[in-house]
């Protein structure tokens, strides 16, 4: 049992015809390197509103339908489960979804992922929150006998969100990013606030919390990642996959259009240090070994 994937990056863009030539591109080049997935940067399709455009307002949901259709059509074609960021319509007056659709290698559409932290501010009038409404369900499904996963970027700075997926049998996770297209001036006092860390090299909050985050989750929760992100100019950080152990293989070059491709085996003899704890402390035992009654051990105020 394994499973091959394939992290895609390309410049995502306001232009939905576009964002679709790139994707069914790469898309083809997933089914020659034999993959059994393919996964896209957040908003792939749809492009990012308050980044690539301004907001929803005149969007043509009618051709994001369509190309979305023209994925689908094209995952059944291929034999590719596909997982495509875009964005869900939702009734009149209501701000969309920033989703994921799943869609399996027959082309149908099996379930969508909505992006469930939504970066903002309480009343949401800026960030995310400005533009999309958030969501409340997970996606869990299985792809050549590996449980799958989906996540969307602010999603990360959520722990509790992988502790779920964990106890949901979760091996793979598909996590989407949208950290890149920045507008010059912003990317300049993002990278001023900061400055270079000189651990990672980052020169952005995103750019050095972001992969520390997909580590941690990780090796914390033994599942393999795949972070695609968007590879326009300014972009953050470049897609890259984690191993159960937090080793990053493999990562694109940043700000070109590539795929990198990787077999999940969940069998693999992969270091997990918190595989004989892991699940008591999610129940709520928050320590290892087996505690004892001591009058030493209680009193904290004496050698």
């Amino acid at each position: 049992m394994s499973l091959t994937f394939v992290t895609a990056q390309f410049a995502v863009s306001a232009d939905i015809d576009a964002n679709l030539a790139a994707i069914e591109r790469l898309m083809r080049q997933a089914w020659s390197a034999a993959a059994d997935v393919v996964h896209f940067p957040e908003a792939a399709l749809s492009g990012y509103a308050g980044v690539d455009f301004q907001s929803f307002d005149g969007f043509d949901w009618a051709r994001l339908e369509a190309a979305t259709r023209r994925v689908m059509a094209s995952a059944g074609e291929l034999e590719l489960w596909t997982i495509l960021g875009s964005a869900h319509r939702l009734s009149d007056g209501r701000k969309p979804h920033n989703c994921a659709y799943v869609i399996d290698a027959s082309g149908a559409l099996v379930d969508r992922y909505d992006k469930r932290f939504c970066a903002g501010d309480a009343e949401g009038k800026m960030g995310d929150l400005a533009h999309y409404t958030p969501g409340d369900h997970f996606a869990v499904f299985d792809i050549a006998g590996v449980r799958c996963g989906v996540l969307i970027c602010h999603d990360y700075r959520y722990p509790e969100l992988y502790r779920a997926y964990h106890r949901l049998g979760v091996r793979m996770m598909f996590h989407g990013f949208h950290a890149g297209g920045l507008a010059a001036e912003r990317f300049a006092a993002m990278e001023a606030h900061v400055g270079r860390h000189v651990l990672t090299g980052g020169t952005t909050l995103p750019g050095i919390t972001m992969p520390a985050g997909m580590i941690a989750a990780a090796s914390n929760n033994n599942m393999w990642i795949s972070c695609a992100n968007s590879c326009a100019p300014r972009s953050c950080w470049p897609s890259f996959k984690v191993r159960p152990d937090g080793v990053i293989p493999w990562a694109c070059q940043p700000e070109v259009e590539e795929w990198t491709v990787q077999v999940v085996d969940p069998e693999a003899d992969i270091y997990d240090s918190t595989v004989a704890w892991r699940d008591r402390a999610i129940d709520g035992v928050l320590h290892s070994g087996e505690l004892v009654e001591d009058p030493r051990s209680r009193d904290r105020g004496s050698l």
